[in-house]
């Protein structure tokens, strides 16, 4: 007899339960609108598997890839930045021809999205290197994540029909406030070479420029 009221009382609390998953659900659905707290704990994810940033899952390369492109258009809201450098060979010589780069980054506001998705960001883009391994990419200077303390930047991938597809350092910007040693050590690893904190300046119509060469992995 206890074992029948033991498998009712089971089967009582499971009805409940599921009867009450969609009433939680709906819950946290009226929720949305309030602040969200965002988990960056997968910005930057361990070498694995070909892949060093986070990887951008829900984009998709276009079919033709130019060496030089616009991501922002004029009527993004930020300070407008134009970043350009060669792609080299491991060898720091020779320019890497057929390269792709691609790149992402937060609006001015330090949000990748209307829903802040990393794996779907909003200003994002694929360049394609010629013989003379160059590369320009023409956006706004991203800004840092809100209440948050890692240095705005721009994510970097590499990939080719040789090379598997790999993160590099991100593009950081020198006086940025929260570059420190601390920082440094933490998400900087020289993959991509060592000029990832680039040094920004103005043109005479006000726009950003920056120079960041990139060297190629040593093939395994």
């Amino acid at each position: 007899m206890q074992s029948q009221i033991t498998r009712r009382e089971f089967v009582s609390s499971l009805s409940i339960s599921l009867l009450a998953a969609p009433l939680l659900a709906c819950s946290g659905q009226k929720a949305v609108n309030a602040p969200a707290v965002v988990d960056h704990s997968r910005e930057r994810l361990p070498y694995t598997n070909g892949f060093g940033s986070m990887p951008c899952s829900k984009c998709i390369a276009p079919p033709s890839m130019l060496a030089r492109i616009t991501i922002a258009d004029a009527a993004e809201p930020g300070d407008r930045l134009v970043m350009s450098g060669t792609i080299f060979q491991p060898d720091g010589k020779t320019p890497a021809d057929g390269v792709v780069l691609y790149v992402y980054h937060t609006d001015n506001t330090g949000y990748y999205s209307k829903d802040d998705d990393p794996y779907n960001p909003r200003l994002r883009g694929w360049m394609k290197t010629g013989p003379d391994g160059k590369y320009e990419f023409d956006t706004i200077k991203p800004a840092p994540y809100p209440h948050r303390t890692t240095p705005a930047h721009v994510h970097a991938q590499i990939y080719s029909d040789k090379i598997p597809e790999y993160g590099i350092d991100e593009y950081w910007f020198e006086g940025d406030r929260f570059i420190n040693d601390a920082q440094k050590k933490l998400l900087l690893t020289g993959r991509g070479g060592p000029g990832s904190i680039v040094k920004l300046s103005r043109d005479a119509n006000g726009v950003l420029q920056g120079s960041r060469d990139i060297l190629l992995d040593q093939p395994a």
